[in-house]
């Protein structure tokens, strides 16, 4: 009978359900996932900044196929810490890949690339057929 349900209870049950439903509420698919990108789409480019603090240029590379971004590289361990025992590590070494699609076509010869201080931009202008169009009215 529904006299027979402890009210507060079950309301306070729903409530630690919609708190974990919400946890992540903010963080995208794959936004966990190294290195964490921002993507901002302007009038006439897309521009990618990804944080790889401890990456050197060249262990870093950049693909660009069929509307497709892709971050590849490797983070090398850090050479005072190799005679070392490990107490605690929070940042992972290794080999590291993401992709992401664009929101916008891209004139695919004209991207470029910057690195400095650990954040890498990737600056890639958006094809003619990409960028808006104005409309003139005619007055009749």
């Amino acid at each position: 009978m529904l006299w027979d349900v402890d009210v507060f209870s079950e309301m306070d049950r729903l409530r630690t359900e919609m708190n974990n439903l919400f946890s992540d509420y903010g963080r995208s698919a794959g936004a966990s996932s190294y290195p964490l990108l921002n993507v901002y789409d302007g009038k006439d480019d897309v521009v990618v900044t990804a944080e790889l603090p401890g990456v050197a240029r060249d262990k870093v590379n950049i693909t660009y196929s069929e509307g497709v971004l892709t971050l590849s590289g490797k983070r090398e361990p850090v050479e005072k810490a190799k005679d070392m025992a490990v107490v605690r590590q929070e940042r992972a070494q290794g080999g590291f890949e993401k992709s992401l699609r664009l929101p916008a076509k891209i004139h695919q010869d004209a991207i470029g690339a910057s690195f400095s201080n650990g954040v890498l931009t990737i600056t890639m202008p958006k094809s003619e057929e990409a960028k808006p169009k104005t409309i003139a009215i005619e007055a009749r």
